[in-house]
């Protein structure tokens, strides 16, 4: 995954590779990251309005294999989410 083929290329401080492994949310500057969550937010706003409904029931990840180091940079569980779902590689 490239954070510039989505448009977040200001994530890219973030992204492992073979001479940066250890790359995490917090390598990512304090002005990069204001842009990186205000575009994250424009696009969960634009999937939510393509989703428009209810969410669908509850899909097993028994079979999937955790590889996050950490949970740096995600935010807290809604109290009520208006939908469901999963971050898969970042």
């Amino acid at each position: 995954f490239n954070c510039s083929c989505v448009g977040i290329s200001k994530c890219l401080a973030a992204y492992c590779k073979d001479d940066k492994p250890d790359a995490c949310y917090l390598d990512i500057s304090k002005a990069d990251l204001y842009e990186c969550e205000r575009y994250a937010k424009l696009l969960g706003q634009k999937a939510i309005s393509i989703v428009g409904g209810p969410s669908y029931a509850p899909v097993s990840i028994a079979s999937l294999t955790r590889v996050a180091k950490d949970d740096l940079g995600l935010m807290a569980q809604p109290s009520q989410p208006k939908f469901k779902g999963a971050l898969a590689q970042i």
